[in-house]
């Protein structure tokens, strides 16, 4: 038996660099993001409390809305970083749409190592999250010698 579920869901949602439409329709994402590996970073006066800018896509689809308007609203949560809500985007989700797909861009300032992440709102209800983990690679050792 198939039951059809009737509240939002989140189908997916990926960091990226890059997407592309395909000719038949089909999202193509390139160079999906899961982990950043980062320098250890410089001590002293001339230390940055940004570690580094990331510029990353966000692709995420929803299925599953009723016909109307919505309020969507993606929150990046970062180690190091308040929590800065930006206004929610209002949408409207025409009858007879099954799924809608969204790629939006970031440039993140990274604080601090750990998991980045971006919530997914749809109507103040959370849908889901992507993320990705930044961490510090750590010099190598000298070799003994």
């Amino acid at each position: 038996m198939v039951t059809e579920n009737t509240s939002p869901q989140l189908k997916y949602a990926v960091f990226c660099r890059d997407t592309e439409d395909a000719a038949d329709g089909e999202l193509i994402i390139k160079g999906v993001i899961d982990l950043i590996d980062l320098p250890s970073p410089t001590t002293g006066e001339n230390a940055s409390p940004v570690l580094a800018e990331l510029d990353l896509q966000l692709a995420f689809c929803i299925s599953g809305a009723t016909p109307g308007p919505h309020h969507l609203l993606v929150a990046i949560k970062a180690p190091g970083a308040p929590l800065d809500l930006p206004p929610p985007q209002l949408i409207n989700w025409e009858e007879g749409i099954i799924f809608q797909r969204w790629i939006k861009l970031f440039r993140i300032p990274v604080q601090a190592p750990g998991y980045h992440a971006a919530a997914i709102l749809l109507d103040g209800t959370p849908l889901g999250e992507a993320s990705f983990l930044v961490r510090i690679k750590e010099d190598a050792a000298p070799a003994a010698g």
